[in-house]
């Protein structure tokens, strides 16, 4: 399922309850401070998507692809990432899952 950037907008800002977007194409997608608290991201394609200062805190990014997305200043608290490809993703600034903050190394 793929989204335009309008209909994106509208499902994150107006949705009252955990989104479920199991395996949506959101690659390239700009979800910047989106609220995406507790949602089921499980097999979505995030590659290369926008997700500067998103709130992904309880979300399940299960064997989620985010191959170079930008997670920069991202809360992902208590989120799962059980098999996630993370290459080249953008960690700087992000709270983990296990609520440290990611810095470069050095």
């Amino acid at each position: 399922m793929e989204f335009t950037q309008k209909e994106l907008y509208q499902l994150v800002n107006l949705s009252h309850n955990p989104l479920w977007l199991v395996g949506a194409d959101l690659s390239f997608a700009n979800l910047s401070r989106a609220n995406l608290k507790e949602a089921d991201l499980a097999w979505c394609n995030l590659e290369g998507a926008d997700l500067r200062g998103a709130d992904l805190e309880g979300a399940s990014l299960r064997s989620a692809s985010l191959q170079n997305a930008d997670l920069r200043n991202a809360n992902l608290k208590n989120a799962n990432l059980e098999a996630a490809n993370l290459d080249g993703a953008r960690l700087q600034g992000a709270t983990m899952p296990d609520g440290r903050t990611y810095y470069l190394p050095g």
